[in-house]
């Protein structure tokens, strides 16, 4: 029974133990939530966090911000600054990360991918250095 409740609890946690992350700055609103990819096409399976960006303002609004991702509980991403990104919205834009989206980098989070390719995975994150202009 012990067994069964262990097992249970580990499938109903998901890949993603940590909680949401939500920030609300100046007229834009952050969210973020889980996203299963699979592409057989492209070839491609993996677990990404996606953000969803929100200009709740009538005026053009552009956000910078950069992540701290922590993969295995060591930090990957500290100290380099190729992970800053900038996102302009117009007027009441909703911006949403997708799967395999090359055109707007910065809306989504690696996680991870099935065990048998790599067993790196995501095990915190947080969304740094938030400015709106």
């Amino acid at each position: 029974m012990k067994l069964r409740f262990t097992i249970f609890s580990l499938l109903l946690g998901g890949s993603s133990l940590f909680a949401q992350k939500s920030i609300d700055q100046n007229g834009i609103k952050i969210s973020t939530a889980p996203l299963h990819c699979n592409v057989p096409s492209e070839g491609y399976e993996a677990d990404l966090i996606a953000l969803t960006i929100t200009n709740t303002t009538n005026e053009i609004k552009t956000i910078s911000y950069s992540f701290e991702l922590y993969y295995d509980n060591n930090c990957a991403t500290c100290g380099h600054d190729e992970y800053l990104y900038s996102q302009t919205l117009q007027p009441l834009q909703t911006l949403q990360g997708i799967c395999l989206d090359r055109n707007n980098m910065g809306l989504t989070i690696f996680d991870h991918m099935p065990a048998h390719l790599t067993k790196t995975t995501l095990t915190d994150f947080n969304i740094k250095n938030v400015t709106v202009q």
